[in-house]
């Protein structure tokens, strides 16, 4: 049945005529919309695939992209890494609709510090150059990519600064962006603003270690116990998950980009898993045109 279907479609000699080699599948619906970008080492093997989707639940995306399709348009590339640097472009840029993965990358969230008048602000956010022009001066970490993760760690900080400083009242909330959150702390240790700087960077846990010391002289967080060590599994796992796993990556790729843009992410760590060890930001760069 789905082979009678991806024929009528698209002609019994189309697969073919596909070459076995790397590169990409545009597919389109009636009416011209792009629905889909995939990738392929070997482009007739992978539309093959399609062609022969079963009924089964681990074929039902295939099935319902064939379902829709009205047309199928190929792209070679010179290396399977090609292939996946265009995809990830194609999917940010056009976000088709049978496209998850990838399509928005403009919500991968970003974590700045700067200090002011005596204060230490921490931001969190998805829009920093929005923050920017509210709040200059800010210095922004990542882009990091679970919203999850990364949203757990900055309150779990925010709640344990909470036990050390005291937090600001702030005017500014019916200002701020969508997904951003601003807290300013004052009586905190001036030089936790660049120790902070250096943990998001994943450079060093000394502000970690040096807030636990803290936690562990301060009696409302004794008081706590359970609450506060949970709030340090939480920064602890943001650490291990996102923050050395993306500084990692800049060091294996020889990228000197920071913060990482949120749609140069998916970029980078695709150049990361292709083997590439240097000139990544120029790679990048080319691929996307700049």
């Amino acid at each position: 049945m789905a082979a009678r279907s991806f024929e009528r479609k698209f002609g019994a000699e189309f697969l073919e005529s596909l070459p076995c080699s790397p590169g990409i599948y545009l597919v389109y619906d009636q009416g011209g919309e792009l629905i889909y970008v995939g990738k392929a080492i070997n482009l007739r093997r992978r539309l093959s695939q399609y062609r022969n989707a079963v009924r089964r639940r681990k074929y039902r995306r295939m099935r319902g992209i064939v379902k829709e399709a009205a047309r199928i348009e190929i792209q070679r590339a010179e290396t399977h890494l090609d292939a996946c640097l265009t995809e990830t472009m194609l999917i940010q840029k056009h976000r088709p609709r049978w496209n998850i993965v990838g399509a928005y990358s403009f919500l991968y969230p970003l974590i700045g510090i700067r200090s002011v008048d005596g204060n230490i602000e921490f931001c969190m956010t998805t829009t920093p150059d929005a923050i920017l022009k509210e709040c200059p001066g800010f210095e922004f970490h990542g882009a990091f990519r679970s919203r999850r993760i990364t949203g757990d760690a900055f309150f779990a900080l925010m709640r344990l600064l909470r036990f050390v400083g005291h937090v600001n009242p702030s005017n500014r909330r019916n200002r701020l962006p969508r997904y951003s959150y601003l807290i300013s702390f004052r009586r905190l240790p001036p030089p936790w603003a660049e120790a902070w700087a250096a943990f998001f960077k994943g450079e060093s846990a000394l502000a970690l270690e040096e807030l636990v010391l803290n936690l562990v002289e301060n009696t409302g967080a004794r008081r706590k116990a359970g609450k506060v060590q949970e709030h340090l599994d939480e920064l602890k796992r943001f650490w291990r998950h996102e923050v050395l796993t993306l500084a990692r990556v800049r060091k294996a790729t020889g990228c000197g980009l920071w913060p990482v843009p949120q749609y140069q992410r998916d970029l980078l760590f695709l150049s990361y898993r292709a083997g590439v060890t240097q000139n990544t930001e120029k790679n990048i760069q080319r691929e996307i045109g700049a």
